[in-house]
């Protein structure tokens, strides 16, 4: 007898056991809810998602410029609506790091330096190499008035001593070698490094020759020999233990490490020996760059790869608007990482400008917001932003809002608009041509109506900003539930776990706020999802399901009905 459990054979009696953990499963919701603003600044990598949690990060590493102020307000866009959780920035800069080359005594390059952060800034970085006061060097990095300073940079990394009969015994060592020769022109090990590539390694090797002693120094077990010891020639080791010293990789590994922040440096392939010693010296050759559009679409690829849901590109061109709803469109429908955009023109654009750049893209995939705002700069001083600022901060307010809430009548951190349009007279228009507008209203400046540029039809999904991204956020967290059977058998079990992971999602997003998003609304008498269906034909298993996303109310009617007064006075 025999039996199969478990994908084995059991043949020989045994008590089996296995694991189910299918219960264990996170049933939470893990879509997240993030801003990504793309633009320009004066400080941080270009083309790379630069994650911030609190606008400090991002004044220190974006300095100054759009995208930094954009970042900066996006942590307080409204006096209703929380900030987010996570800001991303990418710079569209072609900013190039500031660069100098360290020689040893020889004029030989050993060490090339780049600055850390990129742009033009960076070359006010500059670097003193000194003596060190007991050993090795003393190094100092300035920028402004800001410095890192380290004395006593070095590393002693073995010792090593020849205790036979012969009357001399040498040590050479380069990047990939170590030569043992005794007597002198005699050579009784010559060590390849590529194998004996750490510290620790080359020691108990060279414990292994006849007649020599090494010893590790200082904990420096793991610190590399290949490439990081500083160059010998006939050094003596039978008068007396001689120290190896790996000065040069010990002042590469303080530029990198977490004692210093404006530099990083990488050994030039033939170094092997320490910096000479320099005066103040400042790096060179950094750009801040041109940027063109070629700019602007890395950026938008570097969030390929970022779970993203809003996006801000800060550019009044409207090529780089129609470059931001290309990259959400595709996201959306291609990607399976549904995102939208907001996007803004310049100063003093006008309506006309705005309501045909709406029409234009004509697309449920970003908004058009007008006009700009006011508010203080750094320096105190009551300055007009331009209207894709302004789209920074409604995308704020909806990255920091639960799925599915509207911006509708809700108030945004500014100091006053460049225009105050009319309602319902400039407003209206602005509406139907897909302009998201604002409003001064007397309870504060306000977003009229959040939508979408869409103008084929009326359709709530379309139009609505905060319906669409609740459909996007409905749909997105089901996938991600039904992910895990991709690879299963297609089996009875597989439709229901379908229906049940299906079902899990679905009350999640139906939890009413605080507790849950509210993306999913409905009632003991129309539910908000209703008809879940599962069915597998060959390879293919298909869940469909009926829901309801939220809705704004945009529009409140009040009916008064008159009547005409009654009544009789007695005598």
């Amino acid at each position: 007898m025999s039996v199969f459990y478990n994908g084995r054979l059991l043949i020989s009696p045994v008590v089996a056991s296995r694991i189910d953990d299918s219960a264990m499963r996170n049933r939470n919701l893990t879509v997240g809810n993030i801003l990504a603003i793309v633009g320009q600044c004066d400080g941080g990598q270009p083309a790379t998602a630069l994650r911030f949690g609190d606008p400090s990060d991002a004044r220190t590493v974006l300095r100054s410029g759009d995208l930094m102020t954009a970042v900066e307000r996006a942590f307080d866009p409204s006096p209703q609506l929380n900030a987010p959780s996570t800001v991303i920035a990418v710079r569209v800069n072609p900013a190039t790091q500031a660069a100098l080359t360290l020689k040893d005594a020889g004029a030989a390059n050993v060490i090339d330096l780049k600055s850390t952060d990129y742009g033009l800034h960076t070359n006010q970085i500059k670097v003193k190499v000194e003596t060190g006061t007991n050993k090795g060097k003393k190094l100092t990095t300035t920028f402004g008035t800001d410095f890192y300073v380290q004395d006593d940079v070095y590393r002693d990394a073995f010792s090593i001593q020849y205790t036979g009969g012969q009357a001399t015994a040498i040590m050479t060592v380069n990047n990939t070698t170590v030569t043992l020769e005794a007597p002198t022109g005699t050579p009784v090990a010559t060590i390849d490094l590529n194998t004996y590539s750490t510290i620790r390694q080359l020691v108990d090797f060279i414990n292994t020759v006849a007649d020599f002693t090494s010893a590790v120094l200082d904990g420096n077990d793991n610190k590399p020999a290949l490439n990081g010891l500083d160059a010998v020639t006939a050094q003596d080791v039978k008068s007396a233990s001689y120290t190896a010293v790996a000065n040069l990789q010990a002042a590469i590994d303080w530029f990198n490490g977490v004692g210093e922040g404006f530099i990083d440096a990488t050994r030039v392939a033939a170094g092997t020996l320490p910096p000479a010693n320099i005066a103040d010296t400042y790096l060179s050759g950094a750009t801040n760059g041109v940027v063109t559009n070629n700019e602007w679409q890395a950026g938008f690829d570097a969030l390929k790869v970022e779970d993203v849901q809003w996006v801000v590109p800060l550019s009044s061109d409207p090529s780089i608007q129609v470059m931001a709803e290309t990259h959400a469109s595709f996201m959306s429908d291609v990607s399976r990482m549904e995102r939208r955009a907001l996007a803004g023109g310049a100063s003093a654009e006008g309506t006309a400008v705005a309501l045909a750049n709406a029409k234009a893209l004509n697309s449920d995939r970003i908004s058009i917001v007008s006009p700009g705002y006011y508010d203080y700069d750094a320096a105190g001083k009551l300055t007009l932003y331009p209207t894709y600022m302004s789209a920074a901060l409604v995308a704020a307010g909806f990255a920091g809002s639960d799925p599915g809430t509207p911006l509708t009548n809700k108030a945004l951190s500014v100091r006053g608009l460049e225009t105050k349009y009319k309602n319902p007279t400039d407003t209206d228009v602005l509406i139907e041509g897909g302009v998201l507008a604002l409003e001064d209203t007397p309870q504060g400046y306000k977003v009229v109506k959040s939508i979408t540029t869409w103008l084929v039809n009326d359709n709530y999904n379309r139009v609505e900003v905060s319906t669409g991204f609740a459909t996007d956020f409905t749909a997105r967290n089901v996938r991600e539930a039904l992910q895990d059977l991709i690879g299963r058998k297609g089996s009875p079990i597989t439709l229901i776990e379908a229906k049940s992971r299906t079902d899990t999602a679905l009350r999640e997003l139906s939890r009413p706020e605080p507790a849950g998003p509210g993306v999913l609304v409905g009632d003991e008498t129309n539910p908000p999802f209703k008809n879940i269906r599962v069915s597998l034909v060959g390879d293919v298993l298909r869940v469909e399901f009926e829901a309801s996303p939220v809705i704004p109310v945009n529009y409140v009617l009040t009916s008064i009905h008159i009547v005409p007064f009654q009544g009789s006075i007695a005598a």
